[in-house]
């Protein structure tokens, strides 16, 4: 799946290139909070679920190459570094107990047992592919109103938990490729070879996969529309 998007990815860029001459290289950092997930887990087959409410703050880097098209349309292929956070774990207890539960069950073995750790933040490190199209409406003094969609492929190269006990513990358990779907508005301000992207960055869809260290299926999808927002910054320079 991965090779395929890459693969997918650099044909699209290369047939825009070959029609256009206008292009740019740019750097783009985004920052976003979502709520990731409202999902039902079960951690090692125990007699009761656990309802997962996580909720995180996210940041990114890319490099991006981007080819202008006709009528002011813009093609626009990256690939980067993102950092998916859990910062705040939200759920019921079991059995109707009153309450709130804080943290997750985490499968953690000190050498001596793996019973009784839990984490309350953890993030993973990921592999980011962006592909987008986005469209200048020129307004004055330079300035255009940008809009764009993209579509992000993420693959998950390790995770980092903090435990309960004041440890933290590192993980490297790849997982199928994740998805999602953002819309930006934002505005571009030109400097004769070089512009700024400020947008607002509004996540549309997002799928993310099981985490096998609470006992999920690597496989199993973890959707959410909506729910989060974000803030992107692109410094671009013509070639």
């Amino acid at each position: 799946m991965l090779r395929q998007l890459l693969l997918l990815s650099t044909i699209v860029l290369f047939t825009a290139a070959t029609g256009q001459t206008k292009r740019a290289v740019e750097l783009s950092a985004l920052t976003r909070y979502d709520q990731h997930a409202d999902y039902v887990s079960n951690f090692a087959g125990r007699v009761y679920n656990d309802t997962n409410r996580l909720y995180g703050m996210n940041y990114g880097l890319n490099i991006l190459g981007r080819q202008q098209l006709p009528k002011r349309y813009s093609l626009y292929l990256g690939i980067g570094y993102y950092r998916l956070g859990i910062d705040k774990i939200r759920g019921p207890l079991p059995f109707n107990i009153p309450g709130i539960r804080t943290g997750r069950n985490i499968n953690y073995d000190d050498g001596i047992t793996n019973l009784g750790y839990g984490t309350t933040k953890y993030y993973y490190n990921n592999l980011a592919f962006t592909l987008g199209l986005s469209k200048a409406i020129p307004l004055k003094n330079s300035f255009a109103l940008d809009i764009g969609v993209e579509g992000i492929g993420y693959y998950t190269l390790s995770q980092r938990y903090e435990l309960s006990r004041q440890r933290h513990y590192s993980t490297k358990n790849t997982k199928p490729i994740e998805f999602g779907a953002n819309v930006l508005i934002g505005v571009t301000k030109e400097y004769k070879t070089l512009y700024l992207k400020p947008a607002l960055l509004i996540p549309i869809y997002q799928n993310l996969k099981g985490d096998r260290v609470f006992y999920e299926d690597r496989n199993q999808n973890i959707p959410k529309w909506f729910r989060g927002i974000g803030f992107s910054l692109k410094l671009g320079k013509y070639l």
